[in-house]
């Protein structure tokens, strides 16, 4: 059976519109704000490992770690995870 293509989250938007903001070096607080809607998102995020990879994502942005080739890194790993059947157990 053909499994239907898994189209990106609003918690891949989100965090990758982080990642944006951060590169062109956006106010604090703009940044800030831009987190909390992707965390926010990420809650609701079905699929452990997307919201797993996408959390650190977040996380190191927040932080202002700015290892622009691992961040790079984890949006492809999370690009790729939506591309496969969501992980069913979600042990939050």
């Amino acid at each position: 059976m053909d499994m239907p293509e898994r189209r990106r989250t609003e918690a891949f938007d989100l965090a990758s519109q982080v990642v944006a903001l951060s590169r062109r070096e956006v106010p604090r607080a703009t940044l800030l704000a831009a987190v909390d809607q992707a965390r926010s998102s990420l809650r609701r995020e079905p699929d452990r490992d997307v919201r797993r990879t996408l959390t650190w994502v977040v996380g190191a942005v927040e932080q202002g770690e700015q290892a622009t080739a691992c961040i790079d890194a984890a949006l492809r790993v999370a690009a790729r995870d939506l591309q496969r059947p969501p992980s069913t157990k979600d042990p939050r």
